[in-house]
């Protein structure tokens, strides 16, 4: 199986981080071809960091985000993009991989059939109207990491796809028309998907509620970075983390601290509830719909300021 990646890549501090490294050497090691692409504009330095990794290198400042970046790489592989068989779209938004992907990839070649696939399916997306967007069943591959077999990306509908990439200002915007937006062209092409975890599909936010089970049980080959930085707090704790990941994957800890001390500020809240019960009790919010989601989150919201008022924390 011959393949190529496109790796998207954004660093507010216009660098390419240590788990980044890690993450494409990973890539690596199951592609032909690596083109990596930053919207960013990343000094001879830092560029110097993928030498001997990526066998292309797209540096150049644009607002449209991931898509955006998967855009100017389909767009450089197009001439060539023939001679593979499948095509990979990642990420920085996560760290990993945690378990080998070589691993992942060889049961999905066993596994069922389809035409792409994902390490995740969401069963819920947006839908937008007067009053704004609401959560409803939608499902989606999402796009963190994304694997398309050769009838999907030498076929019109997913060139004209990539060609209809523009700049949004609402991530909501992004979401809808770009990672639902592929999964549902697709589709409506008659082209099928399936998704590495299938476990937890009828909950939404799997990948923030259940980081932890994820990990633990099913073999997940990431962690989201939002989570680690702590800006899902509302939704699910890290407390215990490092022993998460340490206990269970071989994947070096020490590079995601070492992000974290440069990219998250926040504090842990909550700190007043013990460990165990908080995970507990961040997996019942988990299996809440979405509208009971949102109390909890304003609930929480509240605790925290409770908890910073008496325990200072």
């Amino acid at each position: 199986m011959k393949r190529a990646a496109v790796f998207a890549h954004y660093d507010r501090d216009n660098i390419i981080d240590d788990y980044v490294i890690y993450y494409l050497k990973e890539l690596k090691e199951i592609v032909e071809e690596l083109v990596f692409v930053s919207c960013n504009e990343l000094s001879d330095t830092e560029k110097g960091k993928l030498n001997g990794i990526a066998d292309f290198v797209i540096a150049e400042k644009h607002d449209e985000y991931d898509f955006g970046s998967y855009k100017r790489g389909y767009f450089y592989l197009k001439p060539h993009l023939k001679d593979f068989d499948e095509l990979i779209f990642a990420n920085d938004s996560c760290f990993g991989p945690l378990y080998p992907l070589r691993e992942i990839f060889g049961e999905m070649e066993t596994a069922e059939k389809c035409d792409f696939w994902g390490i995740t399916k969401n069963r819920f997306g947006l839908t937008k109207s007067q009053s704004g967007y609401k959560t409803v069943r939608r499902p989606h591959i999402q796009s963190y990491f994304l694997v398309l077999k050769k009838t999907v990306f030498t076929s019109k509908t997913f060139d004209e796809f990539m060609e209809s990439i523009r700049h949004h200002d609402e991530k909501n915007e992004i979401v809808l028309n770009y990672e639902i937006g592929l999964y549902e062209k697709l589709t409506a092409a008659g082209f099928t998907s399936c998704a590495y975890i299938k476990n937890l599909y009828r909950f939404n936010h799997i990948l923030i509620s259940f980081w932890r089970l994820l990990i633990e049980r099913y073999n997940m080959p990431f962690v989201k970075c939002s989570v680690l930085r702590l800006q899902n707090e509302t939704l699910t704790t890290t407390d215990k983390w490092q022993e998460c990941i340490s206990s269970n994957t071989s994947y070096p800890v020490s590079l995601i601290e070492e992000n974290l001390k440069r990219t998250s500020s926040r504090k842990k809240s909550l700190k007043f509830i013990p460990a165990s019960l908080k995970i507990l009790y961040f997996y019942f919010i988990g299996i809440q719909p979405a509208f009971a989601k949102r109390y909890f989150t304003k609930f929480n919201h509240f605790l925290m300021r409770i908890g910073t008022a008496i325990f200072g924390t």
